[in-house]
């Protein structure tokens, strides 16, 4: 999610982005029993992920980050989340944590 030139402030401001958006997601949507399965389920989870990057109170600067760098995003999000959250807790991160 990071652009060059975003300062301190700006690199901060995304870490607390990533964390509340997966907090979000694990909360909600990634629960959903095969979630990778249901193409509504993926459908929300998409749609999850660009509102809450687009949000003025949660997501991304709005004054670094045009529509299409937020789009460009969260399909990035997207995919990743895809791979490495097929149940909750990751299986690919649970090693990680220990």
């Amino acid at each position: 999610m990071k652009k060059q030139d975003l300062g301190l402030s700006g690199i901060d401001r995304i870490k607390a982005v990533a964390v509340g958006l997966l907090a979000k997601l694990k909360a909600e949507k990634l629960r959903v029993d095969q979630w990778r399965d249901k193409k509504a389920t993926r459908d929300a989870v998409r749609v999850t992920l660009r509102d809450f990057l687009w949000s003025d109170k949660t997501g991304l600067p709005v004054a670094r980050y045009s529509e299409d760098d937020v789009n460009l995003r969260a399909e990035d999000v997207f995919r990743h989340v895809f791979r490495a959250y097929p149940t909750v807790p990751s299986p690919y991160y649970e090693n990680a944590a220990a």
